[in-house]
């Protein structure tokens, strides 16, 4: 990302332009780095920072330092270099000639190799056909399949001398560049043929090997000079120093041995005669200079490396002094733009149309166009403030007046001659402006004025006293006004009325607007952003009357500070916001999205922002001490260099583990996550929120810079996803997102298998508890159904033993009876002989009954309708009572047991009884009903059923109730030309 805006010397005329200070850092032993003694600086693909030193190595994510050391398995902790070969993979040599580290996901390991000899390497070099060569004291080295092969480096066949100590290396083509290192009493510079694996050409003097650039140029350092190899003699496999050309023709008498290569420029730590470090200088290809000097700490070091990265952060490697790291902010800051001599300082600015006019505390005007800047001196003193100017006409006013300046271009300068003064003890507000049709619109004391010709010709006072803070005229000449005390108001200009100028066409109340407005500005999509005074800024939709919210910024979410001072509207649509204590940038990602940019904290300067405003590539604002501030334009390939958001580190119950791990036991359930995203430009300003899918928590946690470490206590067990989320606040950059699945495994007895077999071994007692309890059951059914049968049996034998034994007796009796009445006449003997014969055949018909009732053979439903609608009608017939019966024709052969039978027979035998007895009654109807239950009518044409009856027959009655009771069935007697009897008996059918 280009993050440097460059400052070319003709930008104003003979001025000399004094920059703020360039914000750095210094990275010490007190700050995490492990060594102050740092040799160099290197960055992988992911943007971590590592640092080679005397004490061990550094890996810097841009939230922690993480060290190794011989304790963390380094061979020893001098590093001499380093080099990425696979994701977050790298070979790191150190002063061993024994072994070879390589450090894999963060752990430190030794490199397995099947060489043992393995020799003392100093420089790690991949060349362009993506093979690695080795620097080493002991020659040039290969490293190709996981072994390290020596290449030939024979300086002369007759002495069969090797090329030993080798330092820095580097290649084009067929051909590698070897320099020596201090160590060797004879340092030269050679040249090594690929193809033919041998030296094929050297230089015998004292040469410093740089680097090669973006074009695939050597650069080499000759004490006091630099150079350039020669492309055309190198392809013959010849060195030929030339000077530098083009832009770079500059730095051919530079001292200096510390170059980082851009992709068309060079950064250069630049020392004086004294060799004393002075500043950095950026040399464009075409010859562009920027100077940055250097912080005082760096000036006496040793800097021994200097490394541009990704972001365009400059890192310096010092012998005893730590890091210094200096940030290429996209605000500059020039203190004092027309040169101390002059002390003079910008009171105000105006721009308008690639045209920009600096008013000054002196009497000098300032004006920058395309052609360059040109300073005016003014007839007054101070120089009022230029509010106009179309090329023809130049206006300017100070507290009071209006003045319309004269230019004398020859002379440069301009006269001012005042054309409307305001009356009494009023003055201009904050803001005046020239409408499309040329006339003046100011704030003047409680009200707003319209002047033309230097005439007021209109004026509208505020409705109650206000303070109108800022307006302006949109693309549809509306004018809107900012009141601090009553909201916004919108009108439409009027030339053609002079006393109707202003008509208010909208008012949106203070109610409908958020804090109280200070500033506002309306973007190139119709959005209105008004910045509050204590609520920080607000996004605006206008519709129709009504102004809706969209978003809002304040300290909260990214913004320095929530009084809002002033607002501009770039070329790129971002917005440029100046507040009380600094600057800052709404970057517009896509439609509806936007984020905080802060500039003052990327450059570590704060101040009040009175103004601000845009040309067509900057932006610019004006502090109130006086302050120029420029700002570059944001990169527009923002995610091409967009830091990713790493996890560096897994804790698990405070143990260090694997990054990467997907599974843990149900005792691990106590995570930390350290994540990282390697941005250097404002890492402090980096902050970190996050959200645990499967938690049940749906809200992202705070952001802040301590969530860079993410602890999760007391997981239950189960699937989980971890969203982090990374947010740059000080820069462009989109925020990084990462995302980390786990789960956290059950204990045994919760596991899926544990509760299948549970489930099972639950399923099989309950299936073995039911088979024992249905066969307990079936045993107690069968032991019940043979005591039943044994029962019946009985029953059947006593039934058997009564029609034998007591029926025969009985009908013996009876005929004894009767031949005794047949052979003598006695009118003494025979009524008792006929009492006899009638008891024996009452006897014989109760005996049938109980028979009946005995026998198992009856035991069903149609056995007992038949038996009792026969006993009924015999019965009826034998007392001279009509009887009608009415019972189904087909009976289903139900199981009765004798018991229900036998209660169901006695209750019908009382209802007759009762019937035959009390009810005087000539006609019996018996029914029988079968639907759920089977019902028994009785239904008699007799006398009724009163109290009186009921208590000659009350015996009866309860004997028929507790009847039913014993077999659950009811009894139910009603009144109905007679009384009717309705027994209910439930049966299963």
């Amino acid at each position: 990302m280009q993050r440097i805006v460059i400052i070319l010397a003709y930008l104003f005329f003979c001025t000399t332009i004094i920059a703020q200070q360039y914000p750095f850092v210094h990275y010490t032993p007190k700050d995490g780095l492990i060594n102050s003694r740092v040799k160099k600086a290197y960055q992988d693909s992911k943007g971590r920072m590592y640092f080679l030193t005397y004490g061990g190595l550094s890996v810097y994510d841009g939230v922690r330092f993480k060290n190794y050391t011989t304790k963390e398995g380094l061979a020893v902790s001098l590093v001499n270099d380093i080099l990425e070969v696979g994701d977050d993979s790298l070979l790191i040599a150190s002063n061993n000639g024994n072994f070879l580290n390589v450090l894999v996901k963060g752990k430190m390991k030794f490199l397995k190799l099947p060489s043992t000899n393995i020799p003392l390497i100093n420089h790690f070099y991949r060349h362009e056909n993506g093979k690695i060569y080795l620097s080493s004291d002991d020659g040039l080295f290969i490293l190709e399949k996981n072994n390290i092969r020596k290449l030939n480096t024979t300086l002369s066949v007759q002495t069969n001398t090797d090329l030993v100590y080798l330092n820095n290396i580097t290649g084009v083509g067929n051909w590698l560049i070897l320099s020596t290192n201090e160590l060797n009493n004879h340092q030269s510079f050679y040249l090594y043929d690929i193809e033919k694996n041998r030296i094929c050409d050297s230089l015998s003097k004292p040469v410093l090997l740089i680097g090669k650039d973006g074009r695939n140029r050597v650069w080499i350092s000759m004490i006091e000079k630099l150079f350039i190899l020669d492309s055309a003699a190198l392809i013959k496999g010849r060195l030929l120093p030339v000077p530098p050309k083009g832009g770079y023709l500059q730095t051919k008498d530079y001292s200096a041995f510390n170059i980082a290569f851009g992709k068309n420029c060079i950064w250069i730590v630049h020392r004086d005669k004294g060799y004393k470090n002075t500043e950095i200088r950026r040399i464009d290809e075409s010859g562009g200079l920027l100077k940055m000097p250097l912080p005082s700490k760096a000036t006496s070091s040793f800097i021994k490396n200097i490394l541009i990265d990704r972001e365009n952060t400059i890192w310096l490697s010092n012998d005893g002094e730590g890091v210094f790291k200096m940030l290429n902010s996209p605000l500059m800051i020039f203190e004092n733009l027309f040169g101390n001599s002059n002390k003079t300082f910008i009171d105000d600015a105006y721009y308008s149309d690639e045209t920009t006019w600096y008013s000054t505390n002196t009497n000098k005007l300032f004006k920058k166009s395309k052609q360059g800047a040109v300073a005016f001196t003014s007839n007054l003193t101070p120089a009022p403030d230029v509010f106009y100017d179309n090329g023809k006409k130049l206006l300017a006013h100070d507290s009071r007046r209006i003045y319309e300046g004269i230019i004398n271009s020859q002379k440069k300068s301009v006269n001012f001659h005042s054309t409307i003064s305001v009356p009494g003890s009023d003055m201009w507000g904050k803001k005046l402006l020239s409408d499309p049709n040329g006339n003046l619109i100011a704030v003047q004391g409680l009200g707003m004025a319209v002047w033309r010709n230097n005439k007021q010709v209109f004026y509208l006072p505020l409705e109650k006293p206000d303070i109108i803070d800022d307006f302006l005229i949109d693309k549809d000449n509306l004018l809107w006004a900012i009141k601090r005390y009553s909201g916004i108001d919108v009108f439409r200009l009027h030339p053609e009325s002079d006393s109707k100028y202003l008509e208010l066409a909208c008012n949106f109340p203070k109610d409908k607007i958020r804090g109280s407005p200070r500033s506002l500005v309306i973007d190139k999509t119709g959005l209105i952003w008004v910045g509050t005074r204590d609520d920080g800024l607000v996004c605006y939709q206008r519709e129709d009357n009504n102004l809706v919210p969209l978003l809002q910024f304040d300290a909260s979410n990214g913004l320095t500070d929530n009084f809002i001072t002033t607002l501009a509207c770039d070329s790129m649509n971002n917005i440029i916001v100046g507040t009380q204590t600094g600057l800052d940038r709404i970057l517009r990602l896509n439609k509806n999205s936007y984020r905080v940019e802060n500039l003052s904290k990327s450059s570590n300067f704060f101040v009040k922002i009175n103004k601000t405003w845009s040309d067509s590539k900057r932006s610019y604002a004006l502090s109130f001490s006086g302050f120029l501030l420029e700002i570059s334009a944001p990169s527009q390939d923002v995610r091409s260099n967009n830091p990713q958001l790493l996890l560096e580190e897994m804790k698990v119950n405070t143990q260090s583990i694997a990054t990467g791990k997907k599974t843990f036991k149900h005792k691990e359930n106590n995570i930390s996550f350290l994540v990282a995203a390697p941005s250097f430009i404002d890492e402090k300003q980096i902050v970190y929120t996050y959200l645990l899918e499967g938690s049940g928590n749906k809200q992202w946690s705070d952001t802040s810079a301590a969530n860079a470490v993410i602890n999760l206590t007391n997981l239950s067990p189960g699937k989980y996803n971890l969203k982090a989320k990374a947010f740059f606040l000080s820069t462009s950059y989109l925020p990084a997102e990462l995302s980390y699945p786990f789960e956290i495994n059950p204990p045994w007895w919760q596991t899926w298998w544990f509760r299948a077999m549970m489930s099972l071994l639950i399923i099989g007692l309950i299936i073995i508890g039911f088979k024992i309890y249905y066969r307990r059951k079936l045993e107690i059914k069968t032991s019940f159904l043979e005591k039943q049968q044994a029962i019946e049996k009985e029953r059947t034998r006593i039934a058997t033993d009564m029609h034998d034994d007591l029926g025969a007796g009985l009908s013996r009796i009876k005929f004894l009876t009767q031949s005794l009445l047949n052979k003598k006449k006695d009118d003494m003997i025979n009524p008792e002989l006929e009492k006899i014969s009638a008891f024996s055949d009452e006897m014989s018909e109760k005996m049938g009954e109980i028979i009946w009732a005995l026998n198992e053979k009856n035991d069903t439903l149609a056995d007992l309708v038949a038996f009792t609608r026969s006993y009924t009608m015999e019965y009826l017939a034998s007392h001279n009572i009509q009887c009608e019966a009415d019972t189904p024709m087909n009976l289903p052969v139900t199981f009765l047991t004798g018991e229900m039978r036998r209660n169901i027979f006695l209750s019908v035998k009382e209802c007759l009884h009762n019937v035959v007895k009390h009810s005087g009654a000539t006609k019996v109807l018996f029914s029988v009903h079968l639907n759920a239950a089977m019902q028994i009518i009785v239904h008699d044409n007799g006398k009724g059923f009163n109290t009186d009856f009921q208590k000659l027959f009350r015996n009866g009655v309860q004997n028929i109730e507790k009847r039913m009771k014993e077999i659950n069935g009811t009894v139910i007697y009603t009144n109905d030309a007679g009384t009717k009897v309705m027994l209910t008996i439930p049966i299963n059918l």
